[in-house]
């Protein structure tokens, strides 16, 4: 019989055993890889993202919050700028490209982005990725919008579907309709591909859309202020007629907006050459920019420093997740040892039939060398399998995209130690096996 038949002859003697063993393998490798794999790919996603993005203009304030909340959707808006800050940055010859980004509405916590045109036409999203239409076409009027794909799937949103916005970037439980802009109402005229970005979340419109909403609700802030204001002048025996209204309260004299009435979140700056980079961000950040007073930020900086903060955690669960191994490893010691009780007479007869003490110590190496690979690769592939099942849940929580289909090198790596760790916990077992004594485990059993 060769060494290998007797190696499975002995697992399936102890299926039990080798079974649980193998299953607590799996379960510690699939929880490092599934952890390597998530931050590997979640990385190169965002970084990926970020790469669509040179330079952001935005207020002064957090650099982070800036790009969390400009690119990835993520919290609050610091603050808003003045208009004449995008028309400066369009204006420079070194600019090759400036989008505008105005936030502030959300629909069923699907953030309003308003915008320019030149958004579909000559922007990237990713190095060489542009926007691409499911369906419909992009706006050309206001109060026309353009979803992306996520937003369509979960608001039910359909070509020439009508809705009203609420004030905000965020919709607050039971608080849905409180602050809704009834009086406005967006027209569906667009459906984003699916991207794999957060922007497969927003909506898109003009950016007067945003402001003739926001500057209607300033109006009427104002005439409820005068409103007020009359009525205790009136009490007084004041007479204020004369003033020009019209039957909504808005003055008549200006229906346009003026520069001064607009502003703008953030600038997304492409430049025409990278020598102006380091320049133009360094003009900026020092207020020696044509007098504005803001801030550029370099995204994938950014988000490097933002995975150097999240390393530290996930190097927490590594070690966690290494010790389970560690735990798991171990088990095949106390298997195999335990087992050594049962397996003395069996060695002894091995030994007596010829079998070299060598060929008992290859046999218990082998077994622990198998039920440490069978552990391993099982390991591997369910943290594949679990990851790519999950995958579009992952995309849409995180609104990046999860393959779980791509092996790393780092793979090879756990399973090399998965099962050299194995190998040298099973020495010990196997060296009671070498050293077993023949004639005492051969003797008549009483």
């Amino acid at each position: 019989m060769s060494i290998f038949k007797i190696v499975w002859k002995n697992i399936r003697q102890r299926s039990l055993a080798s079974v649980l063993t193998m299953f607590s393998i799996m379960l510690g490798v699939a929880l490092v890889v599934s952890i390597l794999i998530l931050k590997q790919e979640s990385s190169d996603a965002f970084n990926q993202t970020a790469t669509g993005y040179e330079i952001i203009v935005g207020p002064k304030g957090s650099s982070l919050q800036l790009t969390l909340n400009t690119i990835y959707q993520i919290g609050v808006p610091i603050q808003n700028m003045p208009y004449d800050t995008y028309t400066k940055l369009k204006g420079d010859k070194r600019v090759k490209l400036a989008i505008p980004y105005v936030l502030g509405d959300n629909f069923k916590n699907h953030r309003f982005i308003g915008t320019v045109s030149e958004i579909f036409s000559d922007f990237s999203y990713q190095k060489d990725k542009k926007y691409q239409l499911k369906e419909g076409r992009f706006f050309t009027k206001d109060f026309e919008v353009v979803i992306g794909n996520e937003t369509a799937l979960k608001t039910g949103l359909k070509i020439g579907d009508t809705f009203a916005g609420s004030h905000g970037v965020e919709s607050y439980e039971g608080y849905e309709g409180m602050f809704e802009h009834a009086e406005f109402k967006f027209t569906v005229v667009g459906i984003l591909e699916k991207t794999f970005t957060p922007i497969d979340k927003v909506i898109f419109t003009s950016m007067n859309s945003i402001w003739e909403i926001h500057h209607h609700e300033a109006e009427e802030k104002l005439k409820e202020r005068t409103d007020a204001a009359t009525d205790t002048a009136k009490h007084d025996g004041h007479n204020h007629e004369g003033h020009n209204h019209d039957k909504d309260g808005q003055s008549t004299e200006e229906e346009h907006l003026k520069d001064s009435d607009k502003s703008v979140t953030a600038i997304l700056v492409s430049l025409k050459s990278p020598v102006f980079f380091d320049l133009l961000r360094r003009q900026i950040n020092e207020n020696k920019y044509e007098g504005i007073n803001a801030q550029a930020v370099i995204p994938v900086f950014e988000i490097k420093q933002l995975f150097d903060i999240i390393g530290n955690i996930n190097s927490i669960l590594i070690i966690i997740a290494y010790l389970v191994v560690f735990v798991a490893v171990i088990s095949i010691l106390v298997s195999i040892y335990n087992s050594m009780n049962e397996r003395k007479r069996d060695i002894a007869i091995m030994r007596s039939l010829g079998a070299k003490k060598q060929t008992i110590l290859n046999i218990i190496l082998i077994e622990g060398f198998i039920i440490s690979f069978i552990g391993g690769i099982l390991g591997i592939i369910i943290s594949h399998l679990l990851i790519f099942i999950f995958k579009d849940t992952i995309s849409n929580i995180a609104g990046i995209q999860i393959s779980g289909t791509v092996f790393n090198i780092f793979e090879f790596y756990i399973l090399t130690g998965t099962v050299l760790l194995g190998l040298i916990v099973t020495i010990i077992p196997a060296l009671k096996a070498y050293n077993t004594d023949v004639a005492s485990n051969l003797a008549p059993v009483s």
